[in-house]
């Protein structure tokens, strides 16, 4: 399955999605984002209501073009590090673990695909994770995401964290059915 295409035309989005989506773009983008959503069907997202989710795929696809891939990974990014969480979601693990509950609370109307987290051998001091992303979203936001959830909860005396693209396994954006991303902490 390659990026932006949804599994079926009944697959719904939240409000609360969209939102966070639009709140990712830096400030002087703010009405441009609009425009974009606008142009593809979502005028004026709600909390607590849902939208097709392939019109949030067609003006994700837009600002890849328009702006660049780095621009969804922002967009990512910006989401998980100021995404309203439950307090039990307190840990680099337990957040990332969690993103694949969040995801299914979020979407609605048929199959999106998931979030898969698992925890891998330590070697020499360097702890490793992996997520396997098998949905629809762009490769670039998805990284942005667990990026920005590891670096949100980074563990109490971690010098540093590092996410990367595992080549090995193929990605999205070159129609493959998912991303694997290594997250690595010291």
């Amino acid at each position: 399955m390659s990026e932006y295409k949804s599994y079926g035309p009944d697959v719904r989005v939240s409000g609360e999605v969209i939102q966070a989506f639009m709140g990712g773009f830096p400030p002087e983008a703010q009405d441009l984002g609009l425009a974009i959503l606008a142009e593809h069907g979502i005028n004026n997202p709600k909390s607590g209501e849902f939208y097709v989710l392939q019109y949030l795929f067609d003006a994700m696809k837009e600002v890849e073009s328009k702006f660049s891939r780095e621009m969804l990974y922002r967009i990512g990014y910006n989401i998980a590090q100021n995404a309203i969480l439950p307090p039990q979601m307190n840990s680099m693990e337990i957040a990332l673990s969690g993103i694949d509950v969040a995801y299914h609370m979020n979407h609605v109307g048929g199959e999106i695909g998931h979030y898969a987290f698992t925890r891998l051998d330590s070697q020499s001091g360097v702890k490793k994770a992996k997520m396997v992303c098998r949905n629809p979203y762009s490769c670039s936001f998805d990284w942005g995401v667990i990026e920005g959830f590891a670096k949100r909860f980074q563990p109490q005396g971690c010098i540093d964290i590092l996410v990367r693209h595992d080549e090995t396994t193929g990605c999205r954006s070159k129609g493959h059915e998912e991303c694997s991303y290594i997250i690595s902490w010291v």
